[in-house]
């Protein structure tokens, strides 16, 4: 392999953990922006996913319940026929910390009364 494209490799790897770490060490609000989860759920309405809001009443304050899906251990409480559409974004959230993930969900949970 040529050393430019390896190196362009390790730069891309790097960035992409960098990304994640700084999610974690940020709060929920910057992991959901930082994961892209605002491209699909909306904190005021329903895009391609379901508003923060109707999550939230889905979860009705189970954060254990939301971070199993957020982990891939459990299936959705809201199955909107996008769960294909997910499944791919859940790969990214299974890569972050536990407490980055408690956080995500606190985060999506309290979005619900905003």
């Amino acid at each position: 392999m040529k050393p430019f494209v390896l190196m362009s490799l390790i730069a891309c790897g790097c960035l992409m953990w960098g990304t994640m770490l700084w999610a974690a060490d940020t709060g929920g609000e910057a992991s959901f922006q930082s994961l892209r989860c605002n491209t699909c759920h909306k904190p005021d309405r329903r895009s391609a996913g379901p508003s923060l809001p109707e999550i939230a009443k889905a979860y009705n304050g189970q954060q254990q319940r939301l971070v199993q899906y957020l982990k891939g251990e459990t299936e959705p409480l809201m199955d909107l026929g996008k769960r294909q559409v997910m499944e791919s974004k859940l790969e990214k959230t299974k890569e972050i910390s536990e407490a980055a993930r408690k956080d995500l969900a606190d985060y999506i949970l309290s979005s619900g009364g905003k």
